[in-house]
């Protein structure tokens, strides 16, 4: 083998002297050598685009798809400045992929878009790219775009699969509950009509009137709820309700959560017996204390709201 040629840095300003001047339409004509270096396939879509009172320094897309790319562009190391401006951006036009390409990475500024990359879904990712130029002996310069920060895919994967694992176990754990459930809330109230499943929830109607039993946030609730009906007939009633709280806490043998639910046409209101502990429906011991409990509260919800407290939904 003959002689081989030394390779050199070149400083970048040697090469571009000014990054919006001539960095940034180089790169818009270049799309591809950026594409390479993600592993996309890009087509440049605006320069300078505005976001705001602000202009983002480049935006491409993936071919062939509606994901947008912002690129911020530097011909100097990262600096918050410059950092904020992306994520900005990014922000402003809905972009999938955020790009920051520098000539230099600090450590400050790796660790935060590793940060980023680390809260976000697969949809989205943030990459920090080295500029680089390089010769061979007397050749012309070479530009190189090296990817120093990216997504961590097995990690993202271990935590996608833990969280799909986690809701499955959940899922299972309410399918459960409510199997166990509804044989003997039947026997307890058989005139009751059930609507289907919502997994963490399970809705009942009697008389014109809804029910609700439900989990959420680690509470389990029996509910009497209405969003059907006009706005001033649902307010009116749910203020007839607040003033006669009291009777009816009496009534349901506990104390009662009221909310108003505003919502632009049909607002509506909720009342709540709420069960007394957090409960973990993926354990046994729970989901029969919580049964029991349930049972009880609907059926004491039930004969609260017949009659002069009732109203058709």
């Amino acid at each position: 083998m003959g002689d081989l040629g030394t390779l050199s840095p070149v400083t970048i300003k040697d090469v571009w002297k000014h990054e919006a001047s001539d960095f940034t339409p180089w790169l818009a004509k270049n799309a591809h050598r950026l594409g390479e270096a993600l592993g996309l396939k890009l087509e440049h879509v605006e320069t300078e685009a505005k976001v705001g009172d602000y202009r983002a320094d480049l935006v491409f897309r993936v071919e062939r798809t509606d994901r947008i790319v912002v690129v911020e562009n530097m011909l100097d190391p990262t600096d918050h400045d410059h950092l904020g401006k992306l994520i900005t951006y990014a922000a402003g036009l809905g972009a999938r992929y955020a790009v920051l390409i520098a000539t230099e990475y600090r450590d400050e500024h790796r660790s935060a878009l590793d940060w980023l990359n680390s809260v976000s879904t697969d949809d989205f990712a943030f990459f920090g790219v080295v500029l680089e130029t390089w010769r061979i002996d007397d050749s012309k310069p070479a530009p190189r775009l090296r990817v120093d920060v990216k997504p961590d895919r097995w990690r993202r994967r271990v935590a996608a699969d833990r969280r799909a694992a986690g809701a499955s176990e959940l899922l299972l754990a309410y399918r459960e509950f409510w199997s166990e459930f509804l044989p003997e809330f039947k026997d307890t109230w058989p005139s009751m009509n059930r609507q289907p499943v919502a997994d963490s929830s399970m809705h009942f109607s009697h008389s014109g009137l809804t029910f609700r039993a439900a989990f959420s946030d680690g509470t389990l609730r029996a509910e009497r709820y209405s969003t059907a009906g006009e706005k001033q007939a649902n307010q009116e009633w749910f203020d007839r309700l607040y003033s006669r709280k009291d009777e009816i806490q009496e009534v349901v043998g506990g104390p009662l959560d009221l909310k108003w639910n505003p919502r632009p046409e049909r607002a509506g209101f909720t009342v709540s017996l709420v069960y007394p502990e957090p409960i973990d429906v993926r354990s046994q011991d729970d989901r029969r204390a919580a049964k029991k409990w349930l049972i009880d509260a609907m059926k004491r919800m039930r004969e609260a709201f017949t009659g002069e407290l009732g109203t058709k939904d």
